[in-house]
C-alpha cells in the first residue's frame, strides 16, 4: 500500500511539472505560429508594455481615434480578423519605428503619423505599388524628386528609412499646416493629394472628411489607420498581443567613402547580412554605389554592431568620422 501511495504521488508530481510546462511554454510562442486562434479575450492577459514602442507612441496620439463610427469598427473588425498578420506587420516594424517616432516627436507631429507605413508598406521596405510608389512610406518618384529623395542608378533613396522619413514626415507638417490643423484631412490627402481633398471641400462646402464624396481607398484610409491606432492604444480592449519593442534606436548611422559589400560585410561583423538587407534596401546589388556627390555614402547598422563595424571599416580606410 505504500508503494501504491508513493506512486500515485511521483505521478500527480510529473503531471503538475508537465501542466506548469506547458502553461510556460505557451507565453512564448513563435510569433508564426497561429496564436491567437480560437483566443477568448477575456481570457487574455496584457504583458507589462510601460517601456515599449508602442507606449510611447500611445501617448504621443492627438486625434479622436472614432470608434464608435461604422467605419472604423469596421476596420478594427478586419484587423481584429486576422491578428496573426498585424502582429508580423508590427513585428516588421521593430528596426524602423523608434526612429520614425522619434522625428514625428520631433516635428510635433500627432503618434498616429508614425503608424503610417502600417498601412501604406506594411513596413516593407521593399514595397512597390503597380502605380510606382516604393518604400515605407509609398512615395511616388515624382513627390520623392520634389521632397528631395534622390532616386538613381543603384540607388533608390525612396527605400532608405531615414530620407524616406524625413521627407515624408516633413510633407504631413506641410499638410497639417495646409489644412489648418485638420489631422484627418491631411492625412486623407496624404493618401489622394491636397487638390483632390481641396476640390472636394469646395465641392461641397463641408470640411468634415466623413461628409466628403472621396474614392473608395481614401475613405478606407482615414478609418484604418484609426483602427490600427486604436488597438495599439488599448490592445488589452481587443485582445491583441502586440510584438514585444523596446523604446529604444535599433539602428545608426555611418557614412562610408567606398563602395561597400554586404555580404562581406556581415561576414567579419557577425551581423547577418539580412539584418544588413533590411536596413540598407536602398543599395541594389548589396553594396554602396561607388560615388556620391557629397563624397560619402550613409550605412544603416545595428547599434549593438555599431562599434565592430566601424572599426572594421576603418581598418580599410572607409569610415567618414
Amino acid at each position: 500500500m505504500q508503494l501504491i501511495n508513493n506512486f500515485q504521488k511521483t505521478l500527480i508530481c510529473v503531471v503538475v511539472s508537465c501542466s506548469l510546462f506547458l502553461v510556460l511554454r505557451s507565453n512564448h510562442l513563435d510569433i508564426t505560429a497561429s496564436t491567437f486562434a480560437n483566443t477568448d479575450v477575456s481570457e487574455m492577459i496584457e504583458s507589462d508594455n510601460s517601456n515599449s514602442i508602442w507606449s510611447s507612441i500611445s501617448h504621443q496620439f492627438q486625434l479622436d481615434h472614432k470608434t464608435q463610427n461604422a467605419q472604423v469598427q469596421a476596420e478594427i473588425r478586419e484587423l481584429l480578423a486576422d491578428q496573426k498578420k498585424l502582429y508580423q506587420i508590427l513585428q516588421a516594424a521593430a528596426p524602423y519605428i523608434y526612429f520614425i517616432h522619434e522625428k514625428a516627436k520631433e516635428k510635433g507631429l500627432p503618434g498616429e503619423i508614425a503608424l503610417i507605413p502600417v498601412i501604406e508598406s506594411e513596413f516593407n521596405p521593399n514595397d512597390h505599388s503597380v502605380k510606382g510608389a516604393t518604400g515605407l512610406w509609398q512615395l511616388m518618384s515624382v513627390t520623392a524628386s520634389e521632397l528631395g529623395v534622390k532616386v538613381k542608378s543603384g540607388y533608390d533613396g525612396r527605400k532608405n528609412v531615414v530620407s524616406s522619413t524625413n521627407a515624408a514626415l516633413a510633407y504631413f507638417k506641410d499638410l497639417g499646416n495646409d489644412f489648418k490643423g485638420d489631422w484627418y484631412l491631411a492625412i486623407a490627402a496624404y493618401n489622394c493629394g491636397q487638390g483632390r481633398i481641396a476640390s472636394a471641400v469646395k465641392k461641397t462646402g463641408s470640411h468634415d472628411f466623413w461628409d466628403l464624396p472621396l474614392s473608395h481607398e481614401t475613405r478606407c484610409y482615414v478609418p484604418r489607420l484609426l483602427a490600427v491606432a486604436a488597438i495599439i492604444e488599448n490592445p488589452k480592449k481587443y485582445g491583441v498581443q502586440l510584438p514585444s519593442i523596446t523604446n529604444k534606436p535599433y539602428f545608426t548611422q555611418i557614412k562610408v567613402t567606398k563602395p561597400v559589400n554586404l555580404p562581406k560585410l556581415a561576414n567579419v561583423s557577425g551581423v547577418s547580412a539580412d539584418t544588413l538587407r533590411v536596413l540598407n534596401p536602398d543599395y541594389s546589388h548589396d553594396k554602396t554605389p561607388p560615388k556620391s556627390k557629397d563624397g560619402a555614402y550613409a550605412l544603416l547598422v545595428p547599434v549593438d554592431n555599431a562599434a565592430v563595424i566601424k572599426n572594421h571599416l576603418q581598418k580599410t580606410n572607409t569610415v567618414v568620422l
